[in-house]
């Protein structure tokens, strides 16, 4: 090699040298945070760059009209003495179960416009609840003052007619849920003090 390769040859190594030793260096650093990132966390990141099919979050499940009319429905004709919910639950389709059974229409546990159609044409007194059945003899329910006072109110805010009877039956539960939709509560079909409030907030119940 010729003089002036060698004095190219001393000048370059020291950067060649440096530059192995620099990606070596960050090869380690890498691979000491891969591994902490995928063995070492106790738990997962809070904000992950990959999300792992195991790490999908549950669907939530929301409110639909057609499973609010159908629970409604049966609530009228005794299969259904849940939350008026729109929610298709566990007890939604026992009921829908139950009535299909009763009137002899294929048990499909789903609310459908078709089923709808079949419990608004029935009536109370065509069959026996067979959840009224399996749960034995209930206790007749009695009249509440508060319930007739919310009733009242009711009748009074446009959202009647109700009998004041102070029992809270399915109509007044309906009632009680479209007012409560109308004043962005969440809809609960109970007598509750928030909706005592509201009903005193809108006019229609005087304090006592």
């Amino acid at each position: 090699m010729s003089f002036a390769g060698l004095l190219v040859w001393g000048l370059v190594a020291p950067f060649r040298r440096r530059s192995v030793l620099l990606a070596g260096s960050l090869l380690v650093v890498g691979g000491a945070i891969a591994a902490n990132a995928l063995f070492l966390q106790p738990r997962p990141h809070p904000a992950p760059l990959v999300v792992t099919r195991g790490e999908a979050e549950p669907a939530v499940q929301r409110s639909d009209d057609l499973v609010l009319a159908v629970q409604s429905a049966l609530s009228r004709v005794g299969y259904y003495s849940g939350s008026l919910d729109g929610v298709a639950g566990p007890q939604t389709r026992a009921a829908i179960l139950a009535f299909e059974a009763a009137v002899g229409r294929a048990q499909t546990g789903e609310a459908s416009l078709d089923l709808l159609a079949a419990v608004k044409a029935a009536k109370a007194s065509d069959a026996t609840s067979l959840a009224e059945l399996a749960a034995g003899p209930q206790e007749e329910a009695k009249p509440d003052d508060r319930v007739a006072a919310v009733q009242r109110a009711l009748a009074i805010s446009a959202y009647g007619p109700l009998r004041e009877d102070g029992i809270l039956g399915p109509d007044t539960r309906e009632a009680i849920i479209r007012f409560e939709r109308d004043r962005g509560l969440p809809p609960t079909g109970e007598v509750s003090d928030r909706l005592i409030m509201e009903l005193r907030a809108a006019g229609a119940l005087e304090d006592r």
